[in-house]
């Protein structure tokens, strides 16, 4: 059965899920000392990327994002690509509020990254972590998915605001961006 995505060499779908139930009953049996979290991360405007550029432009973003997360996560966090332009994290013993400084990481690693890019990566992401914010799979994920939609409109109204103002969209700082992140 395969388990990596072809395009970015991450994890799939269907490998997240056994991993993501897994830990659930590992950390079940633990009891509350034992936490995780999930991250869901979704590429801000990427229909128009492809539009504007090209699929395989639109690919090679893809491939870059697979890239930044391996460069940026632990090396036992299970990092996949779960749908065309969606990944998600499962972050083993990480707790909500190591999700706001790995949020914080991320956020400055790409600031990075983007420096001198012709096509500027920009990630909405949502947060879950176990047990706060459910104790089924699909609280979690429903949760974090949540907060990742809400971090998008975050990110839309301020590119309106700034270009409504005349000014060049940037964006937020690492420190809103942990704010925002809506840990639930």
């Amino acid at each position: 059965m395969a388990y990596r995505d072809p395009l970015t060499g991450l994890w799939n779908r269907r490998y997240f899920e056994e991993r993501l139930q897994e830990e659930l009953s590992r950390s079940q049996r633990a009891g509350s000392s034992r936490r995780f979290s999930v991250m869901v991360l979704d590429l801000d405007d990427f229909k128009a990327t492809n539009d504007r550029y090209g699929h395989p432009v639109g690919d090679a973003v893809l491939k870059d994002v697979g890239e930044f997360l391996v460069t940026h996560l632990r090396h036992h966090d299970v990092a996949c690509r779960t749908g065309g332009d969606e990944f998600t994290v499962l972050l083993p013993d990480l707790s909500a509020d190591d999700c706001g400084h790995l949020v914080d990481r991320l956020s400055r690693g790409l600031e990075t990254a983007n420096a001198g890019r012709r096509i500027p990566i920009s990630l909405s992401i949502g947060t879950a972590s176990w047990p706060d914010a459910g104790d089924t799979v699909e609280a979690l994920l429903t949760r974090a998915d949540e907060a990742m939609y809400g971090d998008k409109h975050r990110h839309r109204s301020t590119k309106k605001v700034a270009a409504a103002a005349g000014r060049e969209v940037t964006r937020r700082t690492a420190a809103r961006r942990v704010r925002a992140h809506a840990q639930v």
